[in-house]
């Protein structure tokens, strides 16, 4: 009798009253989140590449037309399960031209896929890589001209912060990017060939559950 009375309760608390079932829970791995948000990012040029070099006269060199900037970052994308992300953002930042432009804006769009690495607390680090098109110019597309684009990857990791809500994503990335020939506003060639960036973000997400 002092066994069935001690079991007694548990067994009504886990299980439901309408249909008898046990109530089970369900993983936090197993649900799957839209999730999306915005994001501030630092482009730190790292090496310029030929875009820099091209047509330029080595006693006379032309000022780089692609310096560091920073810009924003809208991004979205699918949780299926906690350790995996998989996404689109949209990228715009103003680099630093050198007076070769009025205004020098750097656009990505690419897809990114993440994995997190959870650690049963508040933070959980992951690694990022990515691949997209990426283009640069004095104008916004599709409102005006780019002056030259080419495919881009993104390579790199971070951290992600629960704040009882949204969350605080963290990270750095390596970003290389092919830049094809142009000829900018001031009539300067300039040669095509691989820029290598380093992107710096900090994003505020939001997850709705599917």
């Amino acid at each position: 009798m002092a066994f069935a009375l001690a079991v007694g309760p548990a067994s009504a608390d886990s299980t439901s009253t309408t249909t008898g079932k046990p109530n089970v829970a369900e993983p936090p791995t197993e649900r799957a989140y839209v999730q999306y948000g915005a994001a501030l990012v630092a482009e730190i040029v790292a090496i310029a590449g030929p875009a820099c070099t091209g047509g330029s006269d080595p006693n006379n060199p032309t000022p780089c037309i692609l310096g560091s900037g920073g810009g924003m970052v809208a991004r979205g994308g699918w949780r299926p399960i906690e350790t995996w992300y998989w996404g689109g953002a949209y990228e715009v930042s103003k680099q630093d031209p050198h007076q070769l432009y009025r205004l020098a804006l750097l656009q990505q769009a690419r897809t990114e896929l993440r994995r997190y690495f959870p650690t049963g607390h508040a933070a959980a680090p992951f690694v990022l890589v990515g691949a997209g098109v990426c283009g640069y110019g004095s104008s916004l597309w599709p409102f005006g001209r780019i002056d030259t684009w080419g495919p881009s990857g993104t390579f790199g990791g971070g951290v992600e912060v629960q704040l009882g809500g949204p969350v605080l994503v963290v990270s750095v990335a390596y970003r290389p990017m092919y830049l094809d020939s142009w000829y900018d506003s001031s009539e300067l060639f300039h040669a095509s060939g691989v820029a290598h960036f380093v992107g710096l973000e900090a994003a505020v997400e939001a997850q709705n559950a599917l």
